[in-house]
């Protein structure tokens, strides 16, 4: 028996991040207030699965939904040295998937132009005219798609490949915690025999707090590593031992300095499926946000969803694969690296960096706040591999 054929206007592949905020602010703009709209995804966004933090100044999509903010940030060294965090005006954010959810969600169901199919999704193919959506049930096609489906790529010969892997408790205590508008941005008062390895440190309320014990590494532990981890650095470091865990997260980002195509015919790859998670952090909320701004901006002025300039320009890239080729030599530890550098430039110049809004002069700050000779000879073979490329 033949699957149904169905055509439509723009077809968006996974309902996350990245794909329901293009498709809600799309709404909200009136951008494609005439476009026939299907959204595909294997999921109802029924559970909170996941968090999405990341630091602002200023105002951002989706405020309406943050969780919480700290505006008093903390960062702790391997040896317990405390720095308080120049922010001059950052914040630091978090989202829950589910508040998102529900919140965009409730207000996309008003569009009659918008249907939402629940199913996996086999393939996704483009031509120049024409995109082709295959599920089990039926082929769908659409002079666009957005796709935001992350596959994991075969790095290419020299290029980096780190994961941000972590699990994070919600626990309620009546134990003394830090206070609500603090965080401890990266906390390094635990063992680094895996590699970089530290806990966000997040008040939620008087008595809950969130820790996440967090790695960049090439491989993952065992389950049972992550837990051993969160309970010790519970009792020992901050001397919580009565609690209740009220909820658990896991979840992997790659750290990759591996290209990802942002467009393939007429296909828009956006999320970390495009390259908007950021190499040498694993953030990702603000650079899709940016990508977001870029695909409406062209549909507004030009008719259609093509860019020219990504967020993370060369230079950054270049910086990236720099950050990735010393974390892989080993020659200069992690911690050590993040220590200085918080220790010794100011973290607004930090954060503006790690969102590529960096000036040279604040590139030249940080870059003083390191190591000359592991940066400069990884550098240098970034330059290289670039060029060649």
């Amino acid at each position: 028996m033949r699957m149904p054929e169905i055509k439509c206007d723009i077809i968006i592949c996974g309902a996350g991040l990245a794909g329901l905020s293009l498709l809600y602010r799309a709404m909200k703009s009136g951008v494609w207030s005439s476009e026939h709209i299907i959204v595909i995804d294997r999921s109802e966004k029924q559970e909170n699965d996941k968090t999405w933090s990341f630091w602002k100044k200023g105002e951002v999509a989706f405020a309406e939904v943050i969780y919480h903010q700290w505006s008093d940030l903390y960062f702790y060294s391997n040896a317990g040295k405390q720095t308080r965090l120049n922010t001059k005006g950052y914040t630091y954010n978090s989202i829950r998937s589910i508040d998102f959810y529900q919140y965009v969600l409730q207000e996309l169901r008003k569009y009659p132009n918008i249907f939402f199919i629940k199913s996996d999704i086999l393939s996704v193919s483009s031509t120049t005219d024409e995109c082709a959506v295959i599920t089990p049930s039926a082929t769908y096609r659409a002079k666009y798609v957005f796709n935001s489906i992350y596959h994991q790529p075969k790095p290419a010969k020299g290029e980096q490949f780190f994961m941000q892997h972590f699990k994070g408790w919600k626990i309620k205590t009546a134990a003394a915690i830090p206070a609500v508008s603090s965080a401890y941005l990266m906390d390094f008062r635990t063992s680094q025999e895996h590699g970089t390895t530290f806990f966000y440190t997040l008040p939620m309320a008087a008595d809950e707090l969130f820790v996440e014990y967090t790695l960049f590494t090439k491989s993952l532990l065992a389950s049972e590593v992550y837990d051993q981890q969160i309970r010790k650095y519970l009792s020992e470091v901050l001397k919580i031992n009565d609690y209740e865990i009220l909820e658990e997260e896991y979840g992997v980002i790659p750290m990759t300095d591996h290209l990802f195509p942002r467009f393939d015919g007429c296909m828009i790859y956006i999320g970390t499926a495009g390259g908007d998670t950021r190499a040498s952090t694993g953030y990702t909320f603000m650079n899709t946000q940016k990508t977001i701004s870029k695909i409406l901006e062209s549909f507004t002025h030009n008719g259609h969803p093509f860019f020219k300039d990504e967020n993370t320009g060369v230079k950054h890239q270049l910086y990236d694969t720099t950050l990735l080729n010393v974390l892989d030599k080993g020659n200069y530890e992690g911690h050590q690296l993040f220590s200085d550098l918080f220790s010794k430039t100011p973290a607004h110049y930090i954060f503006g960096f790690l969102d590529a809004e960096s000036s040279l002069l604040q590139d030249i700050q940080i870059m003083k706040s390191l190591r000359v000779m592991p940066f400069l000879t990884s550098f240098m073979q970034a330059v290289a591999r670039k060029i060649k490329s």
